[in-house]
């Protein structure tokens, strides 16, 4: 793993040969070809050979610094152990192969800005003065072969390594070294939590009742509380359920934050949500009055003072209200005293069963756990699962240790849009080809592996979006710092001039400030909550100090223009930007050849230069909306990379404009629909790729001109179709029933405005696997005929307060296995009762209460 940045480097070469890096290919009167070739040769040499010979020793020299982070009490004398390495031993230490590595990254770093140097002078090509300029770079580049022969022959005279270091065999001894005096797992034992758990949840006392759950080796405390969590006994008992994670970076707001946008209705959610705090506080505890609510707070170390905030936040109004806290810290617990008394420490046993009883002021307040061992032996045990996740990332193949690795630039618990992560593991290149598909098989493989958990699915079933769990990100983030892979904001800023790689969480003006003159940065990412205006000299400064930005992400940072001196970043792949003002979108940010994702989702853009024509490596647009400019006169070429648009404007919605763009293959139109039906509704047969479409109708209520949905040439290859204010008096199932490949169909608010629905023909949604109704609030009747949806998997009707009956068809469809309906009235509540006993098989889930 030392020897990543080398590794990475041997990929960049090739892709410079074959004029993958930068706008342009090399210049064949450079005669780089010859040169970059030798570079290469030389350096995979190095990476795979001689290198491979003392894998041994770059794992213990990686593994070193890594324990010496434990504190001693823990787990040090294991890992000791485990490297053969006692206090008195000076021997074993093997400072040439060291000095070796850091010249090499030193090599690496010198090639990397004198490569890009070259480049960036060859594709700016202008003058006189650059052209000497290149000439010195050349003879820079020249000065770099010599030091990596250099380093060639003296790996060569190194001593043999015995290699005797074994990651795999090794990770096995400490894993049971650290094992011992561990919890074991009692199934039974494991049960009776269960049911105690699930007693005192629903059969418990009327006051609120707080539950401390701690782990063990063999017990995932947070797959055992999400099973209780999503049980439809506890999701009917309960008023308003609530799951947040807490994470590393404990924020209180963010947490109120969070119970507010689970538990109540998103209408009041987008009023209060910017709200100060005591306002939101009072406005959360109004809303709670009387009502029996169920929150679990998952992820939470050793903050002493959520205790006290959560008493000021959650009320007790004897309710039967409850409260689940999955504790990564035992230390947490240090500051209660057991039922009879006792005062909690680390070397306490907890005994008498899982669920113990213990003294908190106000609160019926337990613990649940398994074994008898002391609390401290917990901590043992979250240093046995970083240990294992560390070991786990040095035994990947390369590619995924990489992408694995990168995972810790996001904070730890923090909702990932797989979206985002794609185009910057693509942005990065780790992924080979730019294959998104390839992407999304690499994060199905680190999700197996248990480095990041699946936060939301789309309808579809894929991942919408992800997250690293604290231990995880514990893990990754030792991994980065010891490899110099990423800095983060725990780190020495000293360690900045040395790194590729940065993220920020807490302020960027803060970051603006430090100096960091010498720093050789290639992605940054901002990711502080606050909003706070970015003064465009700071962002220009930042612009001319690290022109090699590849990855530029600017988070919720606002700006009021665009960023001068953003134009000459010429390798910038991947941009995010805030800046809410900007309506027309500049020619100079058409000069970027290189940028593959453009992020800026506040902006609503009526004006694009034609030079956007000129972005060939275009894959993926998102803005509030934005409108495409037609092609310019007698020009040929289309954006033939473009994948991904979100939101563009009906206006841009013209046959010339969609057949240049022959990849789209997810798309939201958002806009006047009616105004614009005639070209919409003829054009969207020109995207023949187009797999997802989201059409939002942004029309005035009252306008005369609707939309007429069987005058729309969807193309067939679409598999997934939502609507929104689409305010349709058709009946919109004969048009589209007839799509052959549509597996997912939403039609949400707005979309529909009258009383019947029918899906009469005998092959209709033939592929149709997920359908929601949502917002039809006058559906009185819905039609199906023999045979209609026959791989309908879920339903969600929302509301269906007028609906009598659902169709008889639907039970004849065997793959059907959830059914879930918000506010069925008493007659359709009642038809369902013949089918409770099947709940099994059709998950039947109604709400606000069940059948």
């Amino acid at each position: 793993m030392l020897d990543v940045h080398l590794r990475l480097f041997c990929e960049r070469l090739k892709r410079v040969l074959a004029g993958e890096e930068g706008a342009l290919p090399l210049v064949d009167s450079t005669n780089l070809t010859p040169l970059f070739q030798n570079l290469l040769t030389e350096s995979e040499i190095i990476a795979t050979t001689l290198l491979g010979n003392y894998e041994g020793d770059m794992a213990r020299h990686l593994i070193q610094p890594i324990a010496d982070e434990f504190d001693e009490s823990k787990i040090s004398l294991p890992f000791l152990q485990l490297l053969d390495i006692e206090e008195s031993d000076e021997d074993v230490e093997r400072p040439d192969i060291l000095e070796i590595l850091e010249d090499i990254n030193d090599f690496v770093h010198e090639s990397e800005e004198a490569i890009d140097t070259f480049i960036i002078n060859i594709m700016q090509q202008q003058n006189s003065e650059i052209e000497s300029e290149s000439s010195t770079n050349m003879a820079l580049l020249i000065g770099l072969h010599s030091k990596i022969i250099d380093i060639r022959n003296r790996m060569q005279q190194l001593p043999p390594s015995d290699n005797g270091f074994d990651i795999s065999e090794q990770s096995n001894i400490i894993i049971r070294q650290l094992s011992e005096g561990q919890p074991q797992l009692d199934v039974s034992e494991f049960e009776r939590g269960r049911e105690k758990l699930f007693d005192l949840l629903i059969e418990g006392p009327s006051g609120l009742s707080v539950v401390a759950i701690l782990d063990s080796n063999g017990f995932d405390k947070t797959a055992f509380a999400a099973d209780t969590y999503n049980n439809n006994h506890v999701k009917f008992y309960f008023d308003c359920l609530a799951w947040v994670r807490v994470s590393l970076l404990y924020d209180f707001l963010k947490i109120l934050d969070d119970i507010i946008k689970s538990v109540m209705p998103p209408s009041r959610v987008s009023v209060i949500i910017g709200e100060d705090y005591q306002l939101k506080k009072s406005i959360l505890r109004d809303y709670l009055t009387n009502k029996k609510y169920f929150i679990v707070l998952d992820d939470v170390f050793d903050y002493s003072e959520i205790w006290s905030d959560l008493v000021e936040l959650l009320p007790d109004y004897q309710n039967g209200s409850r409260v689940l806290i999955l504790v990564n810290d035992a230390s947490l617990l240090t500051s209660f005293e057991l039922e009879h008394g006792e005062k909690i420490r680390l070397n306490s046993a907890l005994v008498g069963g899982p669920l113990i009883r213990i003294k908190y002021e106000g609160w019926q307040f337990f613990i649940l756990h398994y074994g008898s061992a002391p609390l401290e032996n917990y901590i043992r045990g979250e240093a046995m699962t970083i240990w294992r996740q560390i070991c786990s990332v040095m035994e990947l193949p390369f590619h995924l240790k990489v992408c694995c690795i990168y995972l810790c630039v996001f904070p730890p618990s923090i909702k990932i849009s797989t979206r985002q992560l794609y185009q910057l593991w693509i942005a990065e290149c780790f992924i080979p080809y730019n294959s998104e598909e390839t992407a999304k098989h690499y994060l199905k493989e680190l999700i197996q592996r248990g480095f990041i958990q699946v936060s939301k699915r789309r309808a579809g079933g894929t991942i919408k979006a992800c997250y690293v769990p604290s231990l995880a990100f514990t893990s990754l983030a030792l991994m980065a710092e010891k490899t110099i892979f990423v800095w983060n904001p725990g780190m020495e800023e000293e360690s900045l001039s040395n790194v590729k790689r940065c993220f920020i969480w807490e302020s960027l003006i803060d970051f603006f400030s430090l100096k960091h003159s010498d720093m050789y940065l290639q992605s940054f990412l901002n990711h502080s909550s606050e909003s706070d205006h970015l003064a465009l000299i700071d962002c220009e400064n930042f612009c001319k100090k690290f022109k090699h930005l590849r990855v530029l992400d600017l988070g919720s940072a606002v700006l009021d223009q665009y960023p001068p001196g953003l134009e000459n970043l010429f390798y910038l792949k991947y941009l995010k930007l805030n800046i809410p003002s900007l309506k027309c979108l500049p020619s100079l940010l058409c000069t970027l050849l290189n940028l593959q994702t453009l992020e800026m989702p506040s902006s609503y853009i009526d004006h694009s230069s034609e030079d956007i024509w000129m972005m060939q490596k275009l894959m993926h647009l998102n803005f509030g909306s934005i409108t495409l400019p037609a092609p310019p006169k007698n020009y040929s070429s289309s954006l033939k990379n473009l994948i991904f648009i979100s939101a563009l404007h009906p206006s841009s919605c013209t046959p010339d404009i969609l057949s240049r763009l022959p990849t789209v293959q997810t798309l939201r139109i958002s806009g006047d629909l009616s105004h614009y039906h005639s070209g919409v509704s003829k054009s969207l047969c020109e995207l023949h790729k187009l797999e997802c479409l989201k059409l939002a109708n942004q029309g005035k209520m009252w306008q005369i001109t609707r939309m007429i949905l069987s005058e729309y040439k969807f193309p067939p290859s679409l598999t997934q179709l939502s609507l929104s204010n689409t305010e349709l008096i058709e009946d919109p199932m004969p048009t589209l029933e007839k799509l052959p490949h549509l597996e997912v169909l939403k039609l949400k608010q707005n979309s529909y405005f009258e009383r019947k629905l029918a899906c009469v023909g005998c092959s209709s949604f033939p592929q149709l696997k997920i359908l929601h109704l949502k917002s039809m609030l006058w559906l009185e009747e819905w039609t199906m005929g023999a045979g209609a949806m026959p791989k309908l998997e879920s339903l969600i009707l929302n509301p269906c307060a007028y609906l009598r009956k659902l169709p008889e068809e639907l039970w004849r469809i065997k793959s059907l296995c959830k059914l879930e309906l918000h506010w069925p009235q008493p007659e359709l509540r009642q038809r369902l009762r013949a089918f409770e006993d099947m709940e099994w098989r059709y998950d039947i889930q109604l709400y606000p209460s069940g059948i």
